[in-house]
Formats: structure tokens, C-alpha cells, sequence
């Protein structure tokens, strides 16, 4: 276990868990729960209708799971850790869960509406009928420009060598997460398939669902915009349980959350996702296959380093 890693990870998780259950929620019930009391309207593109106190239990759900993940793998034994090895069954669990995310999510909202109009009522409550469908890309590519100038800007102010001494590891590529190590020394046909299924679609999608689908709208419901969107950002980069990519990663939720409210739907969101994903597995596919293309940006120190707190994410 990396002390700091898990002291950082976890108080960032005490962090939004205090705040929501402890803050958000009794305020609210305080100030629009009872009688002769009525909630304020929410305001913004993202529908908060139907949400109650009762989603405080089922934001309390995910956040426990998540929690438990989070804690189940820093406390397991790092040599049996290593052992692992990432094999074609292990990522079709991988994808099932991801759909079971998304499942529990449909689950929790279908009591809010007749059974007859359930389909009606999830499609409006997700935005899903987006009729500048088209801006999805553009929004997309947008997107993942800005992230990945702010990223490498960080790093280029020393962002990387901070946290790789803050953690004791000689090379940057040792902060990478590991569904990036994965990906990067995979050199299996099926596997990297797999893999690339689950990187650039079931966790866009399942995330997206999930974090901004769900617990977006949810603490939207409990606060406001500015709170919702800052702290869907912090649990998003805080559960994937990696020091060095919080930062980065806590940004990104923070755009996710920003460019579905800007649209109210969430197949934004998603293609965002999916292609700040999707170019993170072709640019390191590009290095593995064509290295003699990335030769003189290795001769550059500080945009190799740069390059890969982009890969790291």
C-alpha cells in the first residue's frame, strides 16, 4: 500500500462523504423538507425531477461501492496484486458490472414513473432526445484538446516529478494507472479488444450513467450547479483510486458535469468520455507500434514527460 496514496484518496472520500451526507442533506431536509415547506426549483438544462431525500440512499449505495473498491484493493496483498493476469473472462465480468452500474441506476429511477411510461420518462430525464446530437463531436474533440493542454501544462510546471517524488517511484510511467499498464504491455488480439471495449465504451457509458446521470442531478437536487459540479468532479477522480491522476481526472469529471448541464443531455457527456478514452488507447497503441515516430519527442524531456501524464489518465 502506497501510505500516501491511500491517505490522500481516502480523506478525499471522507471529504465528499462528509460534505453530502453531513452538509448537503440535513440542510436540506432542514430548510424544504416538512410541512407548509416546498423544495426550491432546480434550475439548469439537467432534470432534477422526482429526486428526493430517498436518493441520498442510493447515492450512499455507489458511494459504498465504490468506497469498498477503492479500499478492498488497497489492502490487498501487492504480490497476488502482480500475479493477476488480465484474461479475456476477467474483462467480460468487467463489462457485466460496468452494465449492472447501469442497470442499478434504471432500477433506482424506475419507481418515479408508471411502468407504462417508464421508457418515455428515463429518455426525458437523460436528455437522451438531443436534437444538436450533432455537436456531440465537436464538443468531443473540444474537449479532449482542452484536458490534455491542461494536463501537459501541469506537467510541464513540474506536475509529474512532484508526484513521482511524493511517491518514491524513479520513472513517471510507474504512476500510470493500471487499466493503462494493461493496455500499454497487452499483447494479445482478444485481450486488447476486450480491454479496449471496456476503456472506450463501458466505462464511458457506465460512468457517465453512474456519476453524471445519477449523482449529478442528485446533489444538483441537494445544493446547486456550482457544488454538484465540483463535487461529481472530486468523487469521480477520487474512485479511481490513483494520487497522481486525481488531480487531472478531478477536472475532467468537473467538465463532464459542466458540458452536460451546458446540454442537457447526456450523450454529451459520453462522447466526450468515450473519445478522451478512445485517444488515450490509439496514442498508445501509435507508441507501441511506431515508436521511431515518438523518437525526437523523447529527446525532448519535458514533453516525453508531458506525453505521458496524458497516457497516466
Amino acid at each position: 500500500m502506497d501510505n500516501l496514496q491511500y491517505w490522500v484518496i481516502g480523506w478525499t472520500l471522507v471529504l465528499c462523504a462528509v460534505s453530502f451526507f453531513f452538509v448537503m442533506v440535513p440542510v436540506y431536509a432542514f430548510r424544504f423538507v416538512g410541512a407548509g415547506k416546498m423544495p426550491p426549483l432546480v434550475r439548469g438544462n439537467v432534470s432534477a425531477r422526482g429526486l428526493s431525500l430517498l436518493d441520498a440512499l442510493g447515492v450512499g449505495f455507489f458511494f459504498g461501492m465504490y468506497a469498498a473498491m477503492w479500499l478492498g484493493m488497497e489492502l490487498a496483498d501487492p504480490a497476488k496484486a502482480e500475479g493477476l493476469k488480465v484474461t479475456p473472462l476477467l474483462l467480460v465480468g468487467q463489462l457485466m458490472f460496468q452494465g449492472f452500474q447501469i442497470f442499478l441506476v434504471i432500477l433506482i429511477l424506475f419507481w418515479r414513473v408508471r411502468v407504462v411510461e417508464f421508457q418515455v420518462g428515463l429518455v426525458e430525464f437523460f436528455g437522451l432526445r438531443w436534437r444538436q446530437w450533432w455537436l456531440a463531436p465537436i464538443l468531443g474533440v473540444g474537449a479532449v484538446i482542452l484536458i490534455l493542454a491542461i494536463v501537459a501544462g501541469l506537467n510541464l510546471a513540474g506536475y509529474d516529478q512532484w508526484m513521482a517524488g511524493l511517491q518514491n517511484v524513479e520513472e513517471v510511467e510507474d504512476l500510470q494507472q493500471d487499466v493503462v499498464k494493461m493496455i500499454r504491455e497487452n499483447t494479445d488480439p482478444l485481450t486488447f479488444a476486450l480491454l479496449a471495449l471496456v476503456a472506450c465504451v463501458g466505462a464511458p457509458l457506465s460512468e457517465e450513467v453512474v456519476f453524471r446521470g445519477y449523482i449529478y442531478p442528485v446533489v444538483k437536487r441537494f445544493s446547486n450547479i456550482p457544488v454538484a459540479i465540483v463535487f461529481t468532479g472530486l468523487l469521480f477522480g477520487a474512485v479511481h483510486g490513483n494520487l497522481a491522476a486525481l488531480l487531472p481526472l478531478c477536472i475532467l469529471g468537473m467538465m463532464l458535469a459542466a458540458v452536460y448541464e451546458w446540454t442537457g443531455s447526456l450523450w454529451a457527456p459520453i462522447a466526450v468520455h468515450g473519445l478522451f478514452n478512445s485517444f488515450q488507447v490509439f496514442l498508445m497503441k501509435m507508441m507501441e507500434w511506431h515508436p521511431e515516430w515518438f523518437e525526437e519527442l523523447e529527446k525532448m524531456e519535458k514533453a516525453k514527460e508531458a506525453a505521458w501524464i496524458v497516457l497516466r489518465l
